[in-house]
């Protein structure tokens, strides 16, 4: 950089994010680190705390997009069975759960884009960002609910015998690891090494 340069506020946001940072533009001392990504990663170089609460916020709107659509692609099929299938017993209510958890998961899912709109100007980045946060996992938990009431639905309609529980139990399993136990374990092990 020139001395000229230097002198330029931000110039040195033109950087794209892959490129290393550069040695001269950001020290550890002028910016040293978000708590988000933890101390062993860059930070951004120049980001305000409003660029970052508007880049969570994108963030944010961009995974309960993406998250919203998978449920709706699962409640359309789901919406099909009744006129596909008779449904009795514990496959009937395996289905009517299946199917209002999809749509609260829709709902919990697609609030934080209807929030962002309905408050738009506003300036309520921060309170967008962190009620959307606990609405995705609270989509998350309702969508988890939904796609084992399905597994247990499919089990019900394929077996007789205790295998009717086996799609349920490994949608369950499969579920509880990736979505609950893995990001408890990993806070846990951050926890203590912050100690």
């Amino acid at each position: 950089m020139t001395a000229a340069q230097d002198d330029v506020p931000g110039d040195h946001l033109a950087r794209r994010d892959g490129d290393p940072p550069d040695a001269d533009a950001v020290t550890e001392d002028d910016h040293p680190g978000r708590a988000e990504h933890g101390a062993h990663r860059h930070p951004r170089t120049g980001e305000t705390p409003s660029q970052r609460h508007t880049r969570q916020l994108g963030e944010l709107l961009m995974e309960t997009r993406v998250s919203a659509v998978g449920i709706q692609v699962i409640i359309g099929f789901l919406f099909a069975v009744p006129f596909q299938a008779d449904l009795e017993g514990m496959g009937r209510v395996a289905y009517v759960v299946s199917i209002m958890s999809g749509v609260l998961a829709t709902a919990l899912l697609l609030a934080p884009s209807v929030l962002h709109r309905a408050l738009l100007h506003r300036g309520q980045a921060v309170w967008i960002v962190a009620v959307g946060t606990r609405l995705l996992l609270a989509g998350a938990a309702a969508t988890s609910v939904s796609l084992v009431a399905a597994a247990l639905l499919v089990g019900d309609r394929l077996f007789d015998s205790w295998l009717t529980y086996l799609p349920a139990g490994w949608s369950a399993v499969v579920l509880a690891v990736f979505w609950f136990m893995v990001p408890v374990a990993r806070n846990a092990r951050l926890d203590r090494a912050a100690d």
